[in-house]
C-alpha cells in the first residue's frame, strides 16, 4: 500500500577543489573539509534515523564522493548508491523532470546535486526564498501526496534544513 505523502532529501555537494586548474569540472575531488563535513552531516542523518529507499546522485566525482560518505557514515547500503549523468548541473526544472519519473514504490528519495538547480529547486517546491545553500546542506522536504508526479511547485513543506556549521 503506498503511503499518503513522499519524502525528498536534497542535498548540495561537499565543499571542492579548485586546486587543479587541469581538471575538467567535472573531474574536481572534495577538499579535506569537504570530506569532513561529509562525514559530519552523515552521521547527524544516521542519528536522525535516516532511511531513503532511493538514493541518487550527480555523475561529477565531488557529488559521488559526498553520496559515499554520507550513505557509509549513515550504514546504508552503498549498492543502494546511483548516478546519473543528467543530474549534473541539472537546473531546478530537469530535477523536478526526473523527480515527477520516479517509481512511486519509492516513498523517500535521497539526492545529491549542485548549485543553483539545488537551490533554486528547493525555492520551487516550498515556496520558500532562501538566497544561500553552502555546501553539504540538507533539506528533507514532504509532500502530501501518493505519486511523484503530484510533487509540484509549492507543494512541500520544509520538516528538516541543517548545514555542516551547525553541527560543528
Amino acid at each position: 500500500m503506498a503511503t499518503t505523502t513522499k519524502k525528498l532529501t536534497l542535498i548540495r555537494h561537499a565543499k571542492s577543489s579548485w586546486d587543479d586548474g587541469e581538471l575538467d569540472d567535472i573531474e574536481r575531488p572534495l577538499t579535506r573539509r569537504g570530506e569532513k563535513d561529509a562525514a559530519r552531516v552523515g552521521q547527524w542523518l544516521k542519528e536522525q534515523h535516516w532511511r531513503p529507499n532511493a538514493f541518487w546522485t550527480s555523475n561529477a566525482l565531488r557529488a559521488m564522493m559526498t553520496a559515499k560518505i554520507i550513505a557509509s557514515t549513515a550504514k546504508l547500503s552503498l549498492s543502494s548508491l546511483n548516478k546519473k549523468k543528467k543530474l549534473y548541473l541539472a537546473e531546478a526544472s530537469e530535477l523536478l523532470g526526473f523527480i515527477n519519473t520516479l517509481d512511486d514504490r519509492i516513498d523517500h528519495l535521497a539526492l545529491v546535486g549542485h548549485n543553483p538547480g539545488m537551490l533554486d529547486l528547493i525555492n520551487a517546491l516550498t515556496g520558500e526564498m532562501i538566497d544561500s545553500l553552502p555546501t553539504c546542506s540538507v533539506y528533507i522536504i514532504e509532500f502530501p501526496c501518493r505519486t511523484w508526479q503530484e510533487v509540484t511547485t509549492g507543494s512541500g513543506m520544509t520538516q528538516v534544513k541543517i548545514t555542516p556549521k551547525k553541527l560543528r
